[in-house]
């Protein structure tokens, strides 16, 4: 059922379009380049928290564009920090640059929660199509609170109070991001992600604004869990990343030039499909988050 947003006397609506039952909406009659009212934005807010993932279209943005409108969301969090590509003058933009003869970054995606490696991982995300390729380059998003709601009630209570380790080396190997570690630039950095210490976050995490509960981890980063033996650990989570691929939980994304979406990590992970030649260009801001709980 589509859901409409009301906005101020003498505005147009921003309506919401679930692109799936359990997961994403797109958002219509809008223009990301021209600044936002209060009720804009909360529409836009709302609907973040409703769907977890929103996607607008057929948008023209600048970099000053897009980097405004992030940051409505909270402080970005320096594209230093991540393994992507750079963008001169523009310390919050990632660029995800590849296919034209140029190998996809991953050359074997595993679903991930962003940054859930470090003590504080991100709130959310931006990422704006520059280009895309006629056919391929997906992404996919799974709805880790459908995913939790959907759990036996004894699944629930075994894993209530409990925490797991996340290491960001996990997902960065070089048996999974191999193409990242090409030059010496790119040897350095996976020098720095392995001496990243783990970070220790609840199985089970509260979103802080909507109060559900989320299934909070995933096979990109989550290693172990805490105070069970190593094999318990592995056939647990081994049947929880099986269960988050449940396609009812997800919904499928297909780029087109312009098209802009927006993630909460808090309560859900990714997965990029690395099927295509063409060139796909990306511009990412994240956005800095707070520890889980």
């Amino acid at each position: 059922m589509t859901q409409m947003a009301a906005l101020a006397p003498g505005r147009s609506t921003v309506t919401a379009h679930p692109v799936a039952p359990a997961i994403g909406a797109e958002l219509r009659r809008i223009d990301l380049s021209q600044t936002l009212d209060g009720p804009q934005w909360q529409s836009i807010h709302d609907a973040l928290m409703a769907h977890q993932v929103i996607f607008v279209r057929d948008q023209s943005l600048s970099k000053d564009d897009l980097v405004r409108f992030a940051r409505r969301f909270g402080e970005p969090q320096p594209a230093s920090e991540s393994s992507f590509g750079k963008l001169a003058g523009y310390p919050e933009i990632d660029v995800l640059d590849y296919g034209g003869g140029k190998v996809p970054y991953v050359t074997k995606e595993l679903w991930h929660t962003d940054f859930t490696g470090r003590e504080r991982p991100t709130m959310g995300s931006v990422l704006y199509a520059v280009e895309a390729p006629d056919a391929g380059g997906d992404t996919i998003w799974v709805s880790l609170i459908a995913a939790y709601n959907a759990l036996s009630d004894r699944m629930k209570h075994y894993l209530a109070g409990m925490s797991a380790e996340h290491r960001t080396i996990k997902a960065f190997g070089d048996d999974i991001r191999s193409n990242l570690w090409t030059d010496d630039a790119g040897r350095k950095r996976l020098q720095e992600l392995q001496r990243l210490p783990p970070a220790m976050h609840p199985v089970v995490r509260t979103h802080p604004v909507t109060g559900h509960k989320a299934l909070f981890i995933n096979e990109g980063y989550t290693t172990r869990l805490i105070g069970v033996e190593r094999a318990e650990s592995d056939a647990v989570l081994g049947y929880l990343f099986h269960h988050l691929r449940t396609p009812e939980f997800q919904c499928r994304w297909r780029w087109r030039r312009g098209d802009l979406a927006v993630w909460d990590n808090r309560c859900t992970s990714h997965y990029a499909v690395a099927d295509y030649s063409e060139r796909r260009v990306m511009h990412r801001i994240t956005i800095k988050g707070d520890k889980p709980v």
